[in-house]
């Protein structure tokens, strides 16, 4: 829980530099308006680095990266899992989401309203070592 916690406080920083700069440059997507602005790029570098290393499967890496209008947070762990505990994940991992989904779905519908861009969304992903996909999900 505690890394919920972390991982929801930290997109709230990313969210909230984005949307205090989302009215200088006038970009057509996110995309374009990350790849424009180095204190964005920098939150999200900070973003990676300031996540916890234990979801109680062991450490993994954080990455994000904007495509178009969606942000996409990746978790990827340095073990890979036998079929039967990505299984036993997958329930946990989707009801730590859920239990921040109204966290990240206003996040989502603040980011719209405030750089005008209509088609905001964030993708939450976790894999394992070999990346293969243990849960995701898209906030719209």
């Amino acid at each position: 829980m505690k890394k919920v916690i972390t991982l929801v406080a930290a997109i709230m920083l990313l969210v909230t530099s984005t949307l205090a700069l989302a009215g200088c440059g006038g970009t057509k997507t996110l995309e374009e308006y990350v790849n424009s602005d180095s204190d964005v790029q920098q939150e999200l570098s900070d973003l990676e680095s300031s996540l916890g290393n234990d979801a109680g499967y062991g450490s993994y890496d954080n990455y994000s990266y904007c495509k178009e209008n969606n942000i996409e947070l990746i978790y990827k762990y340095d073990q890979t899992f036998d079929e039967a505990t990505a299984t036993a994940m997958k329930p946990q991992l989707e009801q730590a989401m859920n239990s921040m989904e109204s966290q990240f779905q206003g996040m989502i519908d603040d980011l719209k309203e405030d750089s005008g861009i209509d088609d905001v969304s964030m993708t939450i992903v976790y894999q394992d070592a070999n990346g293969t996909e243990l849960y995701s999900n898209t906030y719209q």
